[in-house]
């Protein structure tokens, strides 16, 4: 299935459930999502297999409760986010609970302005997560905001992370515990105007990094 240079702007999705859902084969090229707002979606037991979104725009989408939970065992295995622009999204109160990303690439992708925040009522939770072979190859992280979000027993296993750039990032408040960086790769990645504030690195391995 094909959805080619279609233009999701002012679209608001509320309260839908897309439960038992099949994304596999799709291409989501030239996609345009702005000014969308995911409030209170449910994606339950979703599978994204060798899903193609290129040239993606996500612009000003406001992701708000939304629950990609953990014990529905989303998967995204073989997809490619190539040159995709995530520009002033804001993350609030997601779940990122038990989903697997494997063998995902990563490349061209810019996060603008983005922010991960947990705000009073609303945290990012990346518990148990499987990053196996993923590539973020020449992505950029610009002004991110990672506040207040825990990396709970979280494997980070055969990533490379090559000509990465991370300028004016925000890592504060986070609490990194029982992650293990097996096996992956930093090169070329530029880390500048960075602010580690009150991370909490426990029972971190850098194993080959």
């Amino acid at each position: 299935m094909e959805w080619c240079r279609v233009e999701w702007n002012g679209v608001e999705w509320n309260r839908d459930e897309w439960n038992g859902v099949e994304w596999s084969g799709m291409e989501w090229n030239g996609m345009k999502w702005k000014g969308v707002k995911w409030s209170g979606m449910e994606q339950y037991g979703m599978e994204h297999n060798r899903t193609e979104w290129n040239r993606v725009e996500w612009s000003a989408v406001d992701l708000f409760g939304v629950h990609r939970s953990a014990r529905n065992g989303m998967q995204c295995n073989g997809m490619e986010w190539s040159g995709i622009e995530w520009s002033g999204m804001e993350w609030n109160g997601v779940e990122w609970n038990g989903v697997e990303w494997n063998g995902m690439v990563w490349n061209g992708t810019e996060w603008n302005r983005a922010q991960w925040k947990e705000m009073e009522r609303s945290r990012v939770e990346w518990i148990v997560e499987d990053w196996n072979g993923v590539a973020w190859s020449g992505a950029e992280w610009s002004g991110l905001d990672w506040t207040g979000i825990e990396w709970n027993a979280t494997e980070w296993k055969g990533i490379e992370s090559n000509g990465m750039e991370q300028n004016g990032m925000e890592w504060s408040g986070q609490e990194w515990s029982g992650v293990e960086l097996s096996g992956s790769e930093c090169n070329g990645m530029e880390w500048r105007g960075m602010e580690w504030s009150g991370v909490k690195w426990s029972g971190m391995e850098w194993n080959g990094v």
